[in-house]
Parts: C-alpha cells; structure tokens; sequence
C-alpha cells in the first residue's frame, strides 16, 4: 500500500505476536494470534508499510512570468534556469491566495523596513557614579538586541530568500523552515532586549539596593556584580518602582510588557521548553500505529482497546503553536513597544545630567 509522503514512515518485518490499527482507513493486523485450540487464524509473513505527505507550507508560495500560469518555485526556476531581476520584474507572486506583482512586493518590504525603526544612543560618557555606568552599559546591550532583533524580524517577513540565500531548486519549504528559525529567533531577541531594559532600570535608580538573596539574606556592599543582577525581574522592578514614586517609569516598563507579553511566551518556549510549533511546516502524519501484544486466548474486536502510550510523542509537542504570517503583526507591534520604552526610558534617566562637564 502507498500513500503520497516525503518519508518512509515504517518497515514492519516478520512481526509476530501484535496488533496493529491504522487509523485512517483503520486496518487492523492480527499476527499469529492463537486460539484456544493451537490454531493460527492469521500469519502475516513480511508485511512493509510506506506512505508520503506533503507539508501545507510547499504550495504557499508561486510564481509566474508575464502571462504564464504559476508554478512552484522549484519548477519557476527549472523553467526560467535561476531567473534574473529582469525576469522577476515582470512576474507575480501568489501567496496564500494573495496576488501581487514583484515589484509591489519589493515596495511593501522597503515600506516594512522602514516602519521598524531603530535606536540610536551614544554611550561614550564621561560619568563617575558605577551604578550610572552599568545602566548607561546596560541601555548599549538594549540597544544591539532590539537591532539584531529586527533583522530577524524582517528575515522572517521575506516571503522569498534570494535564490543566493536558499537555491530555489529546493522548493518552498526550505524558504518556510528559514522564516520560521529566523521568527523563532526575533522572538528571542526581543525578549532579550526587554530584559536588558529592566537592567537599565533596576542599575539607573538603584533599585537592587533593596533586594534580597535567595536565602533571605539583604543587600549588602560585598555583593559582585554578577550576584545583583542575577536577581533583577520584572516583578522586583516595577514594584520597587512604585514603592520608590517613580510612576511615568513604571507605567512605561508596565504598558510594554503587557505589549509584548505574547513574544515573550515564545520567547520562554523556545529557550527553556523544547521550542515553539510552526504550522504548516512539517506533513500530517497519514497514520498512527499503535503495537499491542495479544495475549494468547483472549482476542477482543480492535476497536474495544485503547491506543495507550505513555510515552507518545505528541505529549511531548509544544501547546504553543504559532502561524507566522498570522504573527507577524504581533512581532511589529513588539518591536515598536520596544523602541517606544527603550526612549522612553532614556529620556527619564536622562543621562547627561550624570556627565561630568568641562569649561
């Protein structure tokens, strides 16, 4: 039997003594189950199994030339042997039902890189207070994760990699799994660059003064570096900030986080819980088999036992699933929450003040 898919799925030789249910058609394999009496009700020899799907992401994405019908990119550039600029320039582009021509294509993404706006700080200043050093420190890290952020951002937004990039030949999915590591790792990124925000925050107005070890224990000034900010957080910070008085601080940390907050789950997915489910990536399986020893004399119908597996893989899948067209939206308006509380931020430490002056 053979079903279309990209895989072999299983090779099943000389079983004996199981149970198998296809889901699906749901076929059922007893094999050298016994009855009562000795006698064989079924022998299945060498029994081979293989079957082919296709992920949903291969036919997002087509191409056409002038007045051609749309192909695949794979099949485009075995058409048009790796089509220049010229060529792309008089073509049109489907995506996901979507028509458009290249070259408005082209536009939209110039149009996109210029909405995500970057930051611009200039750290080299001439302060004497440590704790104004390391936020001054702290607001240059902020300022490279929101940019390498962004560039992931946009690399996710390219509906088409250059042919440079990813050879076309390989078609669409090649393209799709890129955008979806290049999402997965803005994501990352972004979440960073909140992270390093709060360190702004937590160092500018000397908040981890009040904090305390995980044994209780306060702060005190043997404590290293390292030692304080390990125990910078959301909650210590914005709460410090509201026993401190500093509200316009804390309702600009507070307003980005609530932004941000989907980012940041996947964010959280994706470095400490085994990563994030990008649909459409991967095929369906076509099937599921589950294998059961039968024990001799007691042969029920199939469909009265459960497919038990403690261990089956799909407990193990990520509940965070994430369409990254869909998505997209969410991670612009993530990136402009940033660079919104990043100069917000800047402008209320105001870190000129602390710059020693001359003459």
């Amino acid at each position: 039997m053979v079903i279309p898919f990209y895989k072999e799925v299983c090779v099943l030789s000389n079983v004996r003594n199981c149970l198998f249910v296809y889901i699906g058609f749901i076929i059922v394999l007893f094999c050298d189950i016994m009855s009562t009496k000795g006698d064989v009700l079924m022998q299945i020899g060498n029994f081979t199994f293989t079957a082919r799907s296709v992920p949903e992401c291969e036919s997002f994405l087509k191409l056409k030339y002038q007045d051609d019908s749309f192909l695949t990119i794979d099949k485009f550039f075995e058409k048009y042997n790796n089509p220049t600029n010229d060529i792309l320039e008089q073509s049109s582009l489907s995506y996901r039902g979507k028509e458009e021509s290249y070259t408005d294509y082209i536009t939209q993404r110039i149009a996109l890189s210029e909405d995500l706006e970057l930051v611009r700080f200039n750290g080299w200043k001439l302060i004497i207070q440590p704790h104004v050093r390391a936020s001054v420190y702290f607001t240059e890290k902020a300022t490279d994760c929101l940019q390498n952020a962004r560039f992931f951002a946009m690399k996710s937004s390219l509906l088409l990699d250059c042919d440079s990039g990813i050879s076309w030949k390989y078609g669409y999915v090649a393209q799709f799994s890129m955008r979806c590591t290049y999402f997965g790792t803005a994501a990352t990124w972004y979440s960073n660059t909140f992270d390093q925000i709060l360190q702004i925050v937590y160092w500018a107005y000397e908040l981890y003064t009040s904090v305390k070890d995980r044994d209780g224990n306060p702060y005190n000034n043997t404590w290293d570096a390292k030692s304080v900010m390990a125990l910078c957080n959301y909650d210590f910070v914005v709460g410090e900030l509201k026993k401190r008085g500093y509200i316009d601080v804390r309702k600009i940390l507070t307003l980005c986080f609530r932004k941000i907050n989907e980012v940041r789950t996947w964010a959280n997915y994706i470095k400490h819980k085994g990563g994030i489910e990008y649909l459409y990536l991967e095929p369906e399986p076509p099937f599921q088999i589950y294998v059961r020893p039968v024990e001799e004399g007691n042969v029920s119908s199939p469909f009265d036992i459960p497919p038990e597996d403690r261990f089956a893989i799909k407990n193990f899948k990520s509940p965070v699933e994430v369409d990254i067209d869909d998505k997209l939206l969410v991670m612009i308006d993530a990136h402009k929450a940033l660079v919104n509380c990043l100069t917000g931020i800047i402008d209320e430490i105001d870190f000129d003040k602390y710059q020693i002056q001359f003459g």
